[in-house]
């Protein structure tokens, strides 16, 4: 077994994480990087259809650390969301044209995860291991000690990036809530026929949110992301259906308002459940991202809470090392927690209780939602802290 000494080690290599190794590479701090799937050893080999919403708030983040850069020439630019409750009677419209910005970008995975480790292969203060598991956590007097299968990496600090399903957090018997929606997410990559005009739809429905999220162009046409929630049974009959089938399903859900559907590029389905962890630490380590939390994908802001993680992460750090303090203490992880928890249990309520609001179809919840959209067209000073809530930036 290979014996490894560092500042910091990451448990889990994938977005979350490597975001994590760069902004604290930058601080110049030495991080080791443990990941148990061996993708990132070989990114040609990485195959990943999926699409993420990056907030106003991850981008300055992202830039901050120098990791935007040429992204914006992959991403597509949320310019308008519009809310649409049961049809267009309902509807609510959303834009930045007050800070000149978008609200939001939607880029693909992949993109994303290349970009990330290009800048962290060229680290040389982040060493990345890859196809390599974690099985035992201890601890001496000064560090925390992380056994893998091939290393014992001794760190000041641990970080467990290591997705909803930690298997840090179990090995460490961390108390969660958690909360199963018996509902899954059809997400399906499409062209189609009508520009989306850089506009994302929501249609909130009987049984669940549909998003329509604008994509940039495949040779040439117009394209788009659509997740949709819904039933369990119902979706996973629909998938095993023919593309055409299911083209035609799509296009009485969207209204026309992207026009046509001409092909799918890809489609998947996931199972919708969130959780939050009691506590975001345990003794020398940090939960980051879906390890400490995970949301009901209504609002689009389950990667962006992880990005805030990050920043907090990034916060905390500084701090602590310009004080000449080590990374790690207990100070110093209960001000990660005390600097994160209360954000992320807050967008856990709010996208619960959304869910709630919007499913519900009795008529005094009806008109309660109906009167609220007359609320919020005609009150642009609330309109807008939702618009910046959702961006992740301060009004």
């Amino acid at each position: 077994m290979k014996q490894i000494s560092s500042d910091v080690a990451i448990i889990g290599g994938g977005l979350i994480g490597a975001a994590a190794a760069i902004s604290l590479s930058d601080l110049g701090v030495n991080v080791v990087i443990i990941e148990k799937k061996s993708n990132f050893s070989n990114l040609k080999n990485y195959d990943d259809k999926r699409t993420i919403a990056i907030s106003e708030g991850t981008k300055k983040f992202l830039s901050k650390i120098n990791v935007w850069e040429d992204l914006g020439l992959y991403s597509q630019p949320i310019k308008k969301i519009k809310i649409i409750d049961r049809n267009f009677t309902n509807m609510l419209d959303f834009d930045n044209s007050r800070r000149d910005s978008n609200l939001g970008y939607i880029l693909k995975n992949q993109i994303l995860i290349n970009k990330l480790y290009k800048k962290l292969i060229k680290k040389k203060n982040i060493k990345i291991i890859n196809n390599d598991q974690v099985y035992n956590i201890e601890h001496n007097s000064e560090n925390i000690i992380t056994l893998s299968n091939k290393h014992k990496i001794q760190s000041k600090l641990l970080i467990a990036a290591d997705g909803k399903n930690s298997p840090t957090r179990s090995m460490l018997k961390t108390t969660y809530f958690k909360k199963n929606y018996n509902k899954k997410a059809f997400v399906i990559n499409i062209t189609h026929t009508a520009n989306h005009n850089a506009v994302a739809y929501e249609f909130f429905n009987k049984f669940g949110p549909l998003a329509i999220l604008p994509m940039k162009k495949e040779t040439n046409n117009y394209s788009s992301s659509i997740v949709w929630t819904n039933d369990t049974e119902y979706l996973e009959e629909l998938s095993k259906k023919a593309d055409t089938n299911i083209i035609n399903v799509l296009e009485k859900h969207t209204s026309g308002v992207i026009g046509n559907i001409k092909t799918i590029n890809s489609k998947n389905l996931f199972p919708i459940t969130a959780h939050i962890n009691s506590k975001f630490y345990e003794r020398r380590l940090i939960y980051i991202g879906d390890s400490a939390h995970s949301i009901h994908p209504i609002a689009g802001q389950g990667w962006n809470l992880g990005m805030r993680d990050v920043n907090s992460l990034l916060k905390v750090s500084k701090k602590h090392l310009n004080l000449g303090l080590n990374l790690g203490s207990n100070n110093f992880c209960k001000e990660y927690h005390e600097d994160t928890f209360y954000d992320a249990y807050r967008l856990y309520q709010v996208t619960d209780k959304l869910d709630n609001i919007f499913l519900n179809s009795n008529k005094i919840t009806t008109i309660i939602r109906s009167l609220g959209f007359d609320f919020l067209k005609n009150n642009k000073n609330f309109k807008n802290f939702i618009s910046d809530f959702a961006m992740g930036v301060s009004s």
